[in-house]
């Protein structure tokens, strides 16, 4: 390959990376899961789901030094999305899915109550 040949490749390679940097990125929204336990004092480990994938996993601890009940944040593309959430412990519970729609503006959080008795 001629010197030439080898910088006009050079250069087409760079041009396309600038371009490819360049293409708009869609646009990017945030959803959470608190845990809604009033009347519970325990440890609770729970899987979370967005459109039917894990997402994540959290142990919430409500009424329990340190108390955890709010998830960390998941990213996700704006628009409809189907959350779900469901204890990996002892016993099994998984809440109804929520239809939520996910905007860049706000953090979409999908609450989850739990009663103890």
């Amino acid at each position: 390959m001629s010197v030439p040949s080898r910088a006009l490749l050079r250069i087409s390679a760079i041009s396309m990376m600038v371009f490819a940097c360049d293409r708009p990125t869609a646009p990017q929204a945030q959803v959470r899961f608190v845990l809604d336990a009033p009347l519970c004092s325990s440890v609770m480990p729970v899987e979370f789901f967005v459109d039917g994938m894990t997402v994540g996993q959290d142990t919430f601890r409500v009424h329990l030094a340190p108390e955890h009940t709010v998830s960390r944040v998941f990213t996700v593309s704006t628009g409809a999305h189907i959350l779900g959430a469901r204890t990996t412990g002892a016993f099994a519970y998984a809440w109804p899915d929520a239809h939520v729609t996910a905007s860049p503006t706000a953090t979409t959080t999908d609450t989850l109550p739990f009663y103890c008795s």
